[in-house]
């Protein structure tokens, strides 16, 4: 995306850990900064008003909001993914285009991605990693291309899910959502 630039919220400590209150400064904070696309790769298992109400901040901005559905093999909810009408939740597949093993589901799920042995930046070099968290950065990475071709919120999450490949029972289901993203026909 050679027209992006990154916008960098820290809501973890050192330890990895957080809580809803600093996601929902991070989320807002990216907005109040100009962030048209904000990337949510972590789950809980609790519905937030605070956090809820960053993410429709965010929206209200213009900003696309992309979250990761989870790593738990389930169809409980998982949260910020399944907020309704406030984010893109994200599930993940793997190389044979079939759901991951780990991946959550239901009918709250909207797209999958990528999301095994996706090759990533760590300290000091790279590595593979796996999980849904892994398959939310692909949506984001799109949503910022769309948003780079002068395209608004709506425009973006329509185009992203109306041009997904159906994987599943056809139509929308809870396992791949609208289906998984493709930037080629996304972006044409």
């Amino acid at each position: 995306c050679p027209n992006c630039k990154l916008l960098v919220a820290k809501v973890f400590d050192g330890k990895n850990t957080g809580t809803v209150t600093r996601f929902a400064e991070g989320i807002t904070w990216s907005a109040d900064h100009g962030a048209e696309v904000i990337n949510l790769s972590f789950t809980h298992p609790l519905s937030s008003t605070v956090e809820k109400s960053a993410m429709d901040y965010a929206r209200e901005k213009g900003a696309v909001v992309v979250a990761a559905a989870g790593n738990e093999d389930t169809k409980d909810t998982m949260y910020p993914a399944a907020y309704r009408d406030s984010v893109i939740a994200v599930t993940a597949t793997n190389k044979q285009n079939r759901r991951a093993s780990f991946s959550n589901y239901g009918s709250w799920v909207d797209v999958a991605a990528p999301g095994v042995e996706v090759l990533s930046t760590i300290p000091g070099g790279y590595a593979s990693w796996s999980g849904t968290s892994m398959a939310a950065p692909h949506v984001s990475a799109l949503a910022s291309l769309l948003a780079s071709q002068g395209r608004g919120r709506k425009s973006i999450e329509a185009r992203i899910t109306d041009t997904s490949v159906d994987l599943g029972p056809r139509g929308r289901d809870r396992y791949y959502g609208a289906g998984r993203i493709s930037a080629d026909r996304a972006v044409q």
